[in-house]
């Protein structure tokens, strides 16, 4: 089988598994895995046709299994090789850019070489990960899987299948111990899921007995040993680096301890893992391999390899929920399912523009929480779990501080809509006893927290079923760490046809979207389309070359001015009315059928307490702000405030007195001109921006089956064979996917006339199907009633062969007067003011499904036969 240099290797493999399947999972050496793969299958199955795993995770357990036992388990580098044979594709494949001269001269094998030793080479090439992969002594493989997908039930499954057949065929290539690592605590928790696995629907009733019986699971707490029998079989051990690390000798010099470069040692609980024949290794969440640099590995993996110098291990599995670190595509990913995918499988909550976005620097911190409590009420408030377990939203804080001045508000805001302010659990590293016993039992149906308060918890490894919304106020540290939290309400529950939300501010959109199109080559616009029933589109690219666009913009850039410092004073600004809190006496009524408390009437008022800040870290915060000098703000504030605290609420006035006197500012315009490309077929890295076909590029497109059926049956989807295009003008892909007959209208009767007469155009393309940033630079960015900025694709364009265009949109008459709509043509029309010689924007209102007005036609004829 061929294969195209451009499809990644878990691709590659997926293609390989289907064919493997169809042949019943040959494999005359050990039959025994064709009936757990069938088994899967068998009755009782769920709505899939699986009994236990989810289509995702038994796609990896199949590849899983093509790789160890139909590829004889080859290390990583040998399985691109085998299906990368040229030496070329090799390297592309692995991410090596290299020149034509080099190709031509080095051996495959010399290159090789240098990704292993030549530390200079990998620094050049930017191959940190995979010079990792190359230097390993071990196969090993990542399987990438989106966040829900069940990695721990996948490890678990694995595992099982290994032991099983371990046990009927006593051949030492299967593994007869696993250790399964996990980078913190909280994802320990989550692990213990495998001691509850229904492993009778993974293996068949006599193989499941087998392996039942000799099992033997363990997570190793306090104690110096493990209670595994050393050199023993079956045990599954579940920890992490802190229990069973690598020590390093450290010696006492005089009065200080020096950490010396000694010989590494095992602790008594990594001596008795080595003891153990047989073992496979599991990484969960192998990210965390992955350091900030690649100078110095983390434990894990540093651990991994001590275990394979003493006994070789069978194989390292890692899961994750992304094949790239730092946009780089990690060489070991072998299956890879992302979030949009698993949107689209139900496998997690869909969005359903369910992303609320809070400008912090123009909104008081009242006014976001009150709108984030009100809609979290009114949109959830009941709802809940089949179980009974009621929805809930986290709020993700940076520093203690915020956690407290925000909580204040929070809770105004719930008494405000007549919440009771009992369902707040706080959780921080700080928390201890009945708070932390509170979020172990979030999941429990009797447990009545809803609103959760964290700090550095409730990311990786948190799962929550019935967490419906996430709020991220305020820049965090981490991008990673936004990622995490912002994700952590989109696992699914099973007959749940709710929505999930995410309430966050612009910088943290702008993070968020950034790790999404770095981590899973997604964006958050795709992930809040309602999931339904999805059908793909293929679009083929027939041209690549196509003529660029200049356009010329104005850049407006905002600098002070030379004399704005002036002298600084400050007053106290005016005190806020603190809203008080009352709090009702109630009293048991017996005279009627059932017990009714009633209020007495008596009501005692609460305390307030307000929150404050030390001299010093206000003046640093304005200070800094407005870049004046801290010490001369200390100073006007120590005056003001003699008792040294500053009321918490007194900052945003003093802020507004210091912008008002010091800060006067001007605008400069700069003009600059822009090329846009109409198509691009790589990215930064020279990477492929589409997939491939038979040498061809495909752009494909995942549309709601009904949206499918409906172009099919408007004939909206058109080929360019059923076109005549004299002079090669259009389809620089094929079929176009109008959106409208009126589109197709338009489209119909320019080629038509362009087929008579092609004077001097160079190019008419339809640009309103090819939705991709990445993919091409024709778009305009306008803000919609949303308050947020989106991206506008024009549906047409006519290019002259001298440079000069004229973009055109086609629209119902009935949406002459949409705000968007109008939006975006003040976009466009802004650019055209200032080059009106260089390209025109119309936009052709369409009163009917193919009644177009002629003379606005026509005029756009006339400017390509230059008649005025």
């Amino acid at each position: 089988m061929l294969y195209r240099a451009t499809e990644p290797l878990y691709t590659k493999l997926a293609d390989a598994v289907a064919a493997w399947q169809k042949s019943g999972y040959a494999c005359p050496d050990y039959p025994l895995i064709g009936e757990i793969l069938a088994y899967q299958r068998e009755e009782q199955a769920n709505d899939s046709g699986l009994k236990f795993l989810r289509e995702p995770q038994f796609l990896a357990l199949q590849v899983y299994w093509y790789v160890r036992l139909v590829l004889k388990t080859p290390h990583i580098i040998e399985l691109y090789k085998r299906y990368y044979n040229e030496k070329e594709t090799l390297f592309k494949a692995l991410g090596v850019s290299m020149s034509s001269d080099a190709m031509e001269f080095a051996s495959t094998e010399a290159i090789l070489e240098k990704i292993k030793k030549d530390k200079d080479f990998v620094k050049e090439k930017r191959i940190d990960a995979l010079h990792e992969a190359a230097v390993l002594d071990y196969p090993s493989y990542i399987l990438a899987l989106a966040m829900g997908a069940g990695k721990t039930a996948l490890i678990g499954t694995i595992i099982a299948t290994e032991f099983a057949m371990s046990l009927r065929y006593r051949d030492d290539q299967f593994m007869k111990n696993a250790l399964v690592f996990a980078p913190g605590t909280t994802i320990i928790d989550s692990l213990r899921e495998l001691s509850n696995l229904p492993y009778e629907k993974i293996l068949p009733p006599d193989v499941s007995r087998d392996f039942l019986t000799n099992l033997k699971i363990e997570y190793p707490n306090k104690g110096k040993e493990i209670q595994a029998q050393a050199k023993s079989g079956y045990n599954l051990i579940v920890t992490n680096t802190e229990k069973i690390s690598l020590r390093a000798n450290r010696k006492r010099n005089q009065d200080q301890l020096q950490i010396e470069r000694a010989e590494l040692q095992a602790n008594l609980r990594l001596a008795k893992i080595v003891s153990l024949p047989g073992l496979g290794i599991f990484s969960d969440e192998a990210h965390h391999t992955y350091g900030n640099t690649f100078k110095q590995l983390k434990r894990v993996r540093q651990t991994i390899n001590y275990i394979h110098q003493k006994r070789p291990v069978v194989a390292v599995i890692n899961t994750t929920g992304t094949p790239y670190y730092k946009k780089k595509h990690l060489t070991e990913v072998i299956v890879w399912y992302g979030l949009g995918e698993g949107i689209r499988d139900n496998i997690l909550k869909d969005l359903n523009d369910g992303i609320q976005a809070y400008d912090i620097r123009k909104q008081e911190g009242a006014e976001v929480f009150a709108d984030i409590i009100q809609k979290f009420f009114k949109t959830y408030g009941q709802v809940s779990l089949a179980d009974g377990a009621k929805a809930k939203i986290a709020f993700y804080f940076k520093t203690q501080q915020h956690l407290d001045d925000s909580r204040q508000l929070i809770e105004q805001a719930m008494t405000k809509i007549g919440e009771n302010v009992t369902q707040v659990l706080v959780n921080t590293q700080a928390s201890k006893g009945t708070e932390i016993d509170q979020f172990k039992r979030l999941n429990s149906p009797s447990n009545q927290k809803r609103v959760i308060l964290l700090i550095g918890k409730g990311v990786e490894g948190w799962n929550c079923p019935s967490l419906f919304a996430c709020a991220l106020i305020k820049e965090q540290t981490s991008s990673n760490y936004v990622l995490q939290a912002a994700t952590r309400c989109l696992r699914q529950t099973v007959g749940n046809q709710h929505s999930a939300k995410l309430f966050l501010d612009y910088s943290n959109i702008v993070i968020l979207d950034k790790e999404l199109q770095s981590n899973f080559r997604t964006d958050l616009d795709r992930l809040s389309y309602k999931k339904r029933d999805k059908k793909d589109v293929t679009l083929r690219i027939l041209k690549t070359e196509l003529p660029k666009l200049e356009i010329t913009r104005t850049v407006a850039r905002v600098v002070r001015t030379g004399n704005s410092k002036q002298k600084i004073t400050l007053k106290k600004p005016e005190p806020q009315t603190i809203p008080k809190i009352l709090l009702s006496i109630l009293t048991p009524d017996f005279s009627g059928p059932r017990d009714i408390l009633t209020p007495t009437g008596d009501t005692e008022e609460l305390p307030v307490k307000e929150h404050t800040l030390d001299c010093y870290s206000a003046a640093w915060k304005i200070a800094s702000r407005y870049h004046v000098p801290m010490l001369l703000v200390l100073n006007k504030i120590k005056k003001l405030y003699s008792q040294k605290e500053i009321p918490h609420d007194h900052l945003y006035g003093l802020s507004q007195q210091l912008e008002q006197q010091q800060v006067k500012y001007e605008k400069v315009e700069q003009t600059v001109k822009e090329v846009m490309a109409l198509i691009h077929t790589k990215d930064e890295n020279e990477e492929d921006l589409f997939e491939q076909e038979n040498d061809v590029y495909v752009h494909r497109l995942r549309l709601l089956e009904s949206t499918v059926e409906r172009m099919k049956a408007d004939d909206l989807l058109v080929e360019s064979s059923r076109r005549e295009d004299r002079h090669d003008l259009s389809f620089h892909y094929t079929p176009y996917n109008f959106d409208s007959k009126p589109e197709r209208s338009f489209f119909q009767k320019i080629l038509e006339a362009l087929n008579l007469k092609r004077n001097e155009i160079e190019a008419f393309l339809f640009t309103g199907g090819l939705t991709d940033a990445n993919k091409t630079d024709f778009h305009f960015e306008y803000k919609g009633t949303d308050n947020r900025y989106h991206r506008y694709f024009p549906d047409f364009v006519i290019i002259k062969k001298t440079g000069e265009f004229y973009i055109v949109e086609v629209k119902a008459d009935d949406r002459r007067d949409d705000p968007n709509v109008q939006a975006k043509a003040k976009a466009v029309e802004r650019l055209q003011e200032m080059q009106p010689d260089k390209f025109k924007y119309r936009v052709v209102y369409v009163t009917g499904d193919n009644i177009l007005p002629a003379n606005e036609v026509q005029s756009i004829i006339n400017w390509m036969r230059n008649h005025t």
